[in-house]
């Protein structure tokens, strides 16, 4: 492991000195400057684990110093060190990000109990930052993959609201489309994507939870209450929260719901305190909300609130080749995950592809390329690999469900739930009406087996 490295500012060589022979055992590379310009140009070369400064220094103190730094790395953890016990210097460190504020004379074995907090710190700073780093190439205006025009417009679309953090978005289209992607596009390419992002699925739980998950709840607040807890809305803010299946909610919490987009606000269930909460909000659904207005399922100033900014993501029948760019996107993804080599697919494959007319859109796609990727023994997916339900023949074609020998009860099961939302169109309340199941059941399968996108 590489030794960590520290630079110190002070500008009076006694201190410097003394900080050398304080130090001189540890496992430290120290370098020291006598003037903030010159740590600062340095910085620019490379970056140290750690930054220890005096407060009292040369045209910068270490309030501004803290601040320039900040602008280079937000990782970096910086000490400050100074002879005056101001508490308001004190609190002006802190509020502009420094990581401790230690008095002269320096206590030795107190600044390297600092360093070597600060250096933990800053290791840990540097994974989340990397962790996060990772999310925003992940989920880049390049991963929504595709060269047809509605396509293209969704990316401008995206380029234009995501630097709006105070936009109410409303994604509409069909189920499987890819609407979680765009959200997590959105908030990922915007000035929150170092904040949190939540998803909650509204579908997946009775209402009197889903309000305790969206608000939380305070201690006693029904019998299982043992303890407060936040709510993910609380939990979330500064970032954005995307409400799934938003139809879901029962009118009562929709109302609720409601005064929060208003008002920024929320009331814990059994609590008497309101709380300020600053996210953006996007909602998504698959169905046809003006109908459910009109149906007196869903409250029509809700309705209004939520479709500030509105999108409606393309089926993948409406796309084109796009098809052919996003399943061999898929086959690249797959094949680090299945080990395997395969270069994409043989012309009569692609043919299949476009001949196709995808009813459960990128979600089906996905599941198709999957299933040809596990029993994939060659250089290409050829045509017979490539196996989809069409709704267009009789059931008795397209009902059966065919599966090789080997498989575990799981994958088995995995292969069924496929199936059946497949032959339901990818309407989940059919599907779970089939399965004798509940729509929380249902969402509980489609996680487990990685079938929620």
């Amino acid at each position: 492991m590489a030794v960590p490295t520290v630079y110190f500012l002070d500008d009076d060589e006694n201190i410097v000195k003394l900080v050398k022979f304080g130090l001189r055992s540890e496992q430290l590379e120290v370098k020291f400057f006598n003037h903030p310009n010159e740590l600062l140009e340095a910085i620019k070369i490379e970056y140290p684990d750690v930054v220890i400064s005096d407060v009292m220094m040369p045209d910068i103190d270490g309030i501004e110093l803290i601040e320039k730094l900040r602008g280079m790395s937000r990782q970096m953890p910086i000490i400050l060190v100074t002879a005056k016990a101001a508490v308001d210097t004190a609190v002006r460190a802190m509020k502009a990000g420094a990581f401790e504020y230690l008095l002269k004379p320096i206590n030795f074995e107190e600044l390297k109990l600092a360093i070597g907090r600060a250096i933990e710190v800053g290791r840990l700073r540097n994974e989340v930052a990397e962790f996060k780093s990772g999310f925003k190439a992940r989920y880049s205006y390049d991963n929504l993959v595709g060269e047809s025009e509605k396509i293209v417009a969704i990316r401008e679309f995206i380029k234009r609201i995501s630097s709006v953090t105070e936009a109410i978005i409303l994604l509409r289209g069909e189920s499987g489309v890819g609407k979680n992607l765009v959200s997590r596009v959105i908030h990922y390419t915007g000035p929150m994507a170092d904040k949190r992002y939540l998803e909650i699925n509204c579908a997946s739980l009775p209402s009197n939870l889903l309000e305790a998950e969206l608000f939380g709840y305070e201690k006693g607040a029904f019998t299982d209450a043992k303890t407060s807890k936040k709510g993910l809305l609380e939990v979330a803010s500064g970032g954005t929260v995307l409400l799934d299946e938003i139809t879901s909610m029962d009118l009562q919490l929709q109302a609720k719901f409601l005064s929060f987009i208003e008002n920024k606000r929320i009331r814990r269930v059994g609590g008497l305190e309101e709380m300020p909460v600053d996210l953006r909000v996007v909602s998504a659904t698959n169905s046809e909300l003006e109908a459910d207005v009109a149906a007196g399922k869903f409250r029509s100033d809700l309705f209004y609130r939520i479709n500030v900014v509105s999108l409606v993501v393309p089926p993948l029948r409406e796309r084109g080749k796009d098809v052919i760019l996003i399943g061999r996107k898929l086959i690249e993804d797959f094949n680090s995950k299945f080990k395997k080599q395969v270069r994409g697919f043989t012309a009569a494959a692609e043919r299949k592809l476009l001949a196709h007319d995808w009813p459960g859109n990128v979600r089906e796609l996905r599941n198709v390329v999957e299933r040809a990727m596990i029993f994939a023994g060659g250089e290409y997916l050829d045509a017979d690999e490539i196996a989809m339900s069409d709704i267009s023949q009789p059931a008795s074609v397209r009902d059966g469900l065919h599966l090789p020998k080997g498989l575990t009860f799981d994958e088995i099961e995995a292969e069924y739930l496929k199936k059946v939302l497949e032959w339901n169109n990818f309407n989940l309340e059919a599907a779970a009406k089939q399965l004798g199941v509940t729509r929380k059941t249902l969402w509980e399968k489609r996680k487990k087996y990685g079938l929620l996108n």
